[in-house]
């Protein structure tokens, strides 16, 4: 019933919303534009006040709300050094539509539509923007921006404005840009060949791998990109730092972070990865076993594929909705393929089995993963025996306790293999990043 009302009452709020912009836009009160945003910032400021006790006098951030870009969102808005102030999607989402006519609205069909009509369309928002932004900076209440993407068609009008207003505009940029692979994929988008001028001053990315992919996509000049890592790695880092003060054997719970996506080319792969799963939660009452997949779409599939007694099976659960937190004392180890997930482990002493064979070596061939065979920081299994033989030593006590020369060995391997893709996981890429804006606004 809860739920319920909250729906009604966000389509309420959205509606509302959407004759208040409509009205605003077509009749140009640009006033009443900036009073509607003076207060919604200026709310959620003093809000923080009270919350945080923290935030009085700090640099006034604004972002855009994205799914994609949440966790870092998130580990920001609590920084010690920025005030972030986050534009919900019932917000940005509602005026979107009023400003841009259908055919125009998407991350690419923004960008794709360059005939006379469509940019005068464009001109005029952002001329619309340019005065209410004006009227907030001159207010004390925008210092800069940070968005999650060079493309999101939300941030455009804004970033344009900005720019004329000497307003520094920061992109953190949450995706793609892990492999060559999905740099390819990325940078091929018909948006970027036809060089649509994206419009920030800073490009920040997770690692040495996204800054060169980031430089041979033109997306900006070397000077122009920073390695910063990612904000949400913070919140990861603390948790496992935590979890590694329990005992290895008092722990009792096996991760396999699923990748039944057809964007890892690795079939055939996962089928027998899933099947060796299911078969070790057989053999292991005794333990517990979780499947970790990234959407509730994905969750269902490997669902529709067990048979009634495996779904019955105590010791097995499937879901998306699992977070680090609940799991984290009692993780023992962690199965995966190709994940981010996968690196952002490496900061604790886990041990982690990496299966790869059959078309999940092609796929590491065709660059669609970021492996590094020559680091020993994790266990490559190379075959399904392979794979039962190592969970087994795992399981079994068979392998021994770690002196400190060969933590700290793990450690420097395990830093090393992080470094290309996530720079650093230390706990301070928060308040890295914040102060990388602060430079920019000062």
């Amino acid at each position: 019933m809860k739920k319920l009302f909250l729906i009604i009452e966000h389509k309420v709020i959205r509606r509302f919303l959407y004759v208040f912009f409509y009205i605003c836009y077509k009749l140009k009160l640009k006033n009443a534009f900036f009073v509607f945003f003076y207060i919604y910032i200026k709310f959620q400021i003093n809000y923080k006040k009270i919350k945080y006790r923290n935030s009085k006098n700090l640099p006034i951030v604004l972002t855009f709300w994205r799914q994609s870009f949440l966790k870092d969102q998130l580990n920001l808005y609590s920084s010690k050094s920025i005030n972030l102030i986050m534009i919900k999607p019932y917000v940005w989402a509602t005026y979107t539509r009023v400003f841009y006519p259908k055919y125009m609205r998407g991350q690419i069909k923004y960008h794709l539509t360059n005939d006379e009509t469509s940019n005068k369309i464009k001109k005029d928002v952002e001329n619309f923007i340019y005065t209410v932004l004006k009227k907030l900076n001159n207010r004390n209440t925008v210092d800069g921006f940070v968005f999650g993407n060079v493309d999101y068609m939300e941030h455009q009008s804004w970033a344009g404005a900005a720019k004329r207003l000497d307003i520094p505009v920061v992109v953190l940029m949450c995706e793609g840009f892990f492999t060559k692979y999905w740099y390819e994929r990325f940078i091929n988008q018909d948006h970027f060949l036809n060089k649509t001028k994206f419009i920030y001053d800073k490009v920040f990315v997770p690692g040495n791998t996204s800054k060169n992919l980031a430089y041979e996509a033109n997306i900006a000049e070397k000077k122009d990109i920073v390695v910063t890592g990612y904000p949400r790695t913070d919140t990861t880092f603390e948790i496992l730092q935590k979890s590694m003060s329990i005992d290895f054997e008092k722990k009792n719970l096996i991760v396999l972070i699923a990748f039944n996506e057809p964007n890892y080319f690795s079939d055939n792969l996962w089928n027998e990865v899933l099947e060796k799963f299911i078969n070790l939660c057989k053999d292991n009452k005794n333990l517990d076993f979780l499947i970790k997949t990234k959407k509730d779409t994905l969750t269902e599939e490997i669902l529709d594929r067990l048979t009634v007694e495996d779904k019955q099976m105590p010791n097995l659960k499937i879901s998306h909705k699992i977070d680090i937190a609940e799991i984290s004392n009692n993780l023992k180890v962690v199965i995966s393929f190709a994940s981010t997930f996968l690196i952002e482990m490496m900061s604790s002493e886990i041990p982690l089995l990496v299966p790869i064979w059959d078309d999940g070596m092609k796929s590491y061939s065709s660059g669609a993963t970021y492996f590094d065979l020559e680091n020993k920081s994790v266990t490559y299994t190379f075959s399904p025996n392979e794979l039962d033989l190592e969970f087994y030593k795992l399981i079994n006590g068979n392998v021994k306790k770690l002196s400190d020369d060969e933590r700290n060995n793990l450690r420097l391997k395990r830093d090393k293999y992080i470094e290309p893709y996530l720079y650093k996981i230390d706990g301070k890429r928060t308040e890295f990043v914040s102060k990388e804006i602060i430079k920019l606004i000062k």
